[in-house]
């Protein structure tokens, strides 16, 4: 209930803000696609199947913003939606800071819905930048074990991506470590890890990655190829 209502909020708030003010400071935007494999922190979510996916995302410049995601995850009519509420703000010439909720819900299993909250610095120099976050959900009933106990989760995470002068081509790494509720490894302590690209050639874009993870069980690595189109 309470992961519900601190959603709810985020939600109403962000959206009460963009309607009191200008329409010509919003922005809107959205985007379609589809992966050859719905890999979320290293872990498919797909059961290796493609998965299509699909967002739209609200945008003020006082830097509120609100988005909505959805994917299939390859169980027949399963899906994922994603709600989330976020500020993003400049600390200085190449420094900026974001902090966001996500509710995650899956219509067809309610009981696993979730809230996760989450900051990020990113510094941009040139064509280079670097991203360094956090993310924490606490114990909830989506995250409950066996015997009723509700757990929480935590993740730290990095990346940098470097997009190529003259060129539509950008280079993307991270790393990421996860441990708690979702860490999906028998001892506690999830490493996830991506190495790839994309090729954006407005308004369509290719990407291509080598996801992998420490999770147990034999599906660890995977190339990935996706395909979305911006507008």
């Amino acid at each position: 209930m309470m992961a519900r209502l601190l959603a709810c909020c985020c939600a109403c708030t962000i959206l009460a803000a963009l309607l009191v003010c200008p329409a010509t400071a919003q922005s809107v935007s959205s985007e379609v696609g589809v992966v050859s494999d719905y890999r979320f922190r290293g872990v498919t979510l797909s059961d290796g199947h493609p998965a299509a996916q699909a967002s739209l995302t609200l945008e003020h410049d006082s830097g509120l913003y609100g988005n909505l995601w959805g994917s299939t995850l390859g169980h027949g009519s399963q899906t994922e939606i994603d709600l989330t509420a976020g500020y993003e703000t400049e600390v200085s010439k190449i420094v900026s800071v974001d902090m966001f909720a996500t509710y995650y819900a899956y219509p067809s299993d309610g009981s696993a819905n979730y809230v996760e909250a989450t900051a990020v610095m990113k510094a941009v120099r040139g064509p280079a930048s670097v991203s360094l976050g956090v993310s924490y959900v606490p114990p909830q009933r989506g995250t409950r074990d066996e015997i009723g106990r509700k757990q929480g989760n935590s993740y730290v995470f990095g990346a940098v991506e470097y997009e190529v002068p003259k060129s539509p081509v950008s280079l993307k790494a991270g790393f990421g470590y996860e441990r708690g509720w979702f860490d999906e490894v028998e001892h506690g302590g999830k490493r996830d890890w991506t190495l790839g690209g994309e090729v954006g050639l407005k308004p369509a874009r290719f990407g291509l990655a080598y996801v992998g993870s420490n999770a147990d069980g034999g599906d660890r690595h995977a190339l990935i190829a996706s395909l979305f189109l911006a507008w």
